[in-house]
């Protein structure tokens, strides 16, 4: 048991987004430096480039459906210190080379998965920024445990005389894959705890003061994730809010949406989790986006210890 009065490293995760990011070039995302000025090169030189190429990786989490879905990737940026004149047009190539070199463990997306749309994008007179830069992804054809990564780069601009950004002309993003079951959660837990676990801990049901995170594992799979410890463990609390360590919480769901298995992604320890036989209502709610966990925590030395989850949908993990 780890309890929360350790020192905890919190982080942020970035929230990647290619927005719609239009309108004048005096707006507020131009004069916060998103994009326009972007290269800092807007008196006396054209240049085009990509905001989002800021960052080594752009991570995506793509719902898993049926099917190709449209996906907005980025766009590009006119940095001068007036709008487009005329009608522009921004050419990019698939760069393979590129995701390798920012992240060799991305896998590459297969050409089946992924369409793009056009390689062409235009920027209209009196704009800062191009339209939208789409693929169309069909997540049947990933593996959803698995990271995807795809890279652009700019090949041309018409009219001729408009210059690239020399850093800023080449992005890549990564793909995770997320089933209905992903998310960000609000942890409802009662726990029976048998006498021989220290009366300190409560034998009520408790809100738990900390998001946690459902990950996706499979199509149909998830697994636990506590944002007060970056880890798996399970809440609990003692009366201070902590948590069960070695542990991750996996579940599995059938067809149907009920809970069909439990388990510790965390192998060889002591602590392990299987369904709750005497419980035939564990299960997902697609309506109410809530999970209903029974189930049961066996470790050696102790009598075992019934869980009760009620895992309230907040929003979508990044």
């Amino acid at each position: 048991m780890y309890n929360n009065n350790v020192k905890k490293f919190f982080f942020a995760t970035l929230l990647v987004a290619a927005g719609s990011l239009t309108g004048c070039l005096k707006d507020d995302a131009y004069e916060a430096g998103e994009y326009g000025s972007i290269t800092g090169n807007t008196t006396g030189k054209k240049f085009i480039s990509i905001p989002l190429a800021r960052n080594a990786v752009n991570v995506l989490g793509v719902e898993a459906k049926a099917g190709f879905q449209d996906i907005n990737l980025f766009q590009f940026s006119y940095d001068y210190q007036s709008p487009a004149e005329t009608e522009m047009s921004v050419t990019v190539q698939k760069d393979d080379a590129l995701v390798t070199k920012a992240d060799p463990t991305l896998v590459l997306i297969p050409s089946a998965a992924i369409q793009i749309v056009n390689l062409t994008t235009k920027i209209m007179a009196g704009k800062v920024v191009s339209d939208k830069f789409m693929v169309k992804l069909n997540t049947d054809l990933l593996d959803p445990t698995k990271k995807y990564g795809i890279g652009f780069k700019i090949t041309d601009v018409v009219p001729s005389g408009i210059q690239l950004s020399s850093n800023l002309n080449a992005v890549v993003f990564a793909f995770t894959i997320k089933n209905k079951f992903d998310g960000i959660y609000q942890a409802r837990c009662h726990m029976l705890h048998p006498p021989d676990r220290s009366p300190d801990w409560l034998r009520t049901p408790f809100t738990y003061g900390f998001d946690i995170h459902l990950i996706t594992t499979g199509p149909n799979s998830v697994k636990m994730f506590n944002t007060a410890f970056n880890a798996g463990f399970h809440p609990l609390q003692t009366p201070g809010a902590s948590g069960f360590g070695n542990t991750e919480a996996n579940f599995v769901f059938d067809a149907s949406n009920k809970l069909t298995q439990v388990f510790n992604g965390i192998t060889g320890v002591t602590r392990t989790f299987e369904i709750n036989p005497a419980v035939t209502t564990s299960k997902y709610d697609p309506a109410t986006k809530k999970v209903f966990a029974a189930f049961i925590m066996n470790q050696t030395g102790f009598q075992p210890m019934p869980i009760f989850d009620t895992l309230t949908f907040l929003k979508a993990r990044p």
